[in-house]
């Protein structure tokens, strides 16, 4: 395939490159040069290749969702009828413009069918999984649901030194519970989460630690996290003082944030009629979308371990500080974690992106966060996430500057089309 005189956006946080050339060959980027800087190697697509004009257009990586959990998408439909639902949401991530998918907690059985079954059919997001999470005792989120395919229970060093190595094989990187809210049960212990880190480092593979707190955060990091998950319960939520603090330990360590803002928006107005109004008139759902939205049965129920009222106190504290983060350089990350407000599971993503953009991100920046960072979050930078020659294939190919307006990367009329693994979809 050959895309021709297009702007590529290689998802590494530069500016935009006018009139290049891109070909893709055994689903990789094999060359990216300026359109006719070299005409007797400039494709021509006369040896059959397919042949895209990019005149116009702009081309950026395939977006990533880099913190969901898909068994949540499904809990509640019976049990035959949950994978081929799944298969179908990572169809529809396709749709939305997401190339790749990050499960943080699930069983791995289920993920590596829905791995396969993608792979096979080439119609779906690839999907990178931490199989179960690691949690304490009757924790979260065992305490919600008690299901044991989506977490193991950790009481002690030992414990999880047996534990995560029976995983590590399995898996595409770790995931850790380590929440210390008020009156949400015990935590892994700091001495088991050093240990869960360092055997997963051991064996080259990236961990992500679930925190409550701003005790939890710090403590995380000290322990040796590649990224921390949500934004954190402030302790003053008029105070900006910790968020500066906890940015420049973040800067410093250069470990990733993924704040999942959309998590809190939608946990603090779940039930709000003006919420959904709001997401329709952001070109996130249609007022049909809506109306389906609120006749859901868990739409305005209270959400165990994350009340409305904290939720809203978080979402409004991540937006009035993400910017000190960045200003700090902290390497930030998309992703949503749930969907219960919106329409898709990718129209989350799509959200949190608009999120980042409400809150005063360059959309440089924004861009960066889904694409080549979040690869980075799970280890994966050097293979796929990026429009660079030898990385993976996947690309979305856009008719308006993303660089220009969130809204050209979040409206579906603007992709003229998505590419995965080198294929057209």
């Amino acid at each position: 395939m050959i895309i021709k005189n297009v702007t590529v956006i290689d998802g590494t946080g530069g500016a935009g490159l006018p009139a290049m050339d891109v070909r893709i060959a055994d689903g990789r980027f094999e060359d990216i040069r300026p359109s006719g800087a070299d005409t007797a190697r400039a494709p021509s697509g006369d040896d059959g290749e397919v042949v895209l004009d990019g005149r116009g257009g702009y081309l950026l990586p395939g977006l990533w969702e880099s913190h969901t959990h898909l068994t949540g998408f499904a809990m509640s439909l019976p049990e035959a009828e949950r994978l081929p639902h799944l298969q179908r949401a990572m169809s529809g991530y396709l749709d939305s413009g997401i190339t790749s998918v990050c499960d943080l907690g699930g069983s791995v059985t289920q993920s590596r069918t829905i791995r396969e079954a993608g792979r096979a059919g080439g119609t779906a997001a690839s999907l990178f999984f931490a199989g179960p999470v690691f949690t304490s005792v009757q924790g979260w989120p065992l305490s919600f649901h008690g299901e044991r395919s989506m977490a193991v229970e950790v009481g002690d060093v030992d414990e999880a030194h047996r534990q995560v190595e029976k995983l590590l094989d399995q898996v595409d990187f770790v995931k850790c519970i380590f929440d210390g809210k008020p009156g949400g049960g015990e935590r892994v212990t700091l001495a088991a989460l050093e240990a869960i880190i360092q055997a997963a480092h051991g064996a080259g593979k990236k961990v992500l630690v679930h925190v409550a707190t701003g005790t939890d955060l710090r403590e995380a990091v000290a322990a040796g996290a590649d990224c921390i998950e949500h934004s954190f319960v402030p302790e003053d939520p008029t105070d900006a003082s910790e968020a500066e603090q906890i940015a420049a330990l973040l800067a410093a360590t250069g470990t990733l944030y993924c704040p999942t803002l959309v998590t809190w928006e939608q946990l603090g107005r779940s039930g709000d009629p003006a919420y959904l109004d709001e997401l329709v008139a952001a070109g996130i759902s249609s007022a049909e979308d809506a109306a389906a939205i609120a006749a859901r049965p868990s739409w305005g129920m209270p959400f165990p371990h994350h009340p409305a009222d904290e939720s809203q106190t978080r979402f409004d504290y991540a937006m009035r500080t993400l910017p000190l983060f960045h200003e700090a350089g902290v390497k930030l990350v998309a992703g949503s974690d749930i969907a219960i407000g919106m329409p898709t599971p990718g129209s989350a993503l799509l959200r949190e992106l608009q999120l980042f953009a409400k809150a005063g991100l360059p959309l440089s920046e924004i861009i960066t966060t889904a694409t080549g960072r979040a690869a980075e979050k799970i280890g994966k930078r050097d293979v796929v996430g990026t429009v660079t020659v030898g990385a993976v294939a996947d690309a979305l190919l856009l008719d308006a500057d993303p660089l220009a307006d969130i809204s050209h990367l979040i409206d579906p009329r603007r992709r003229r089309a998505v590419i995965s693994s080198g294929r057209l979809i």
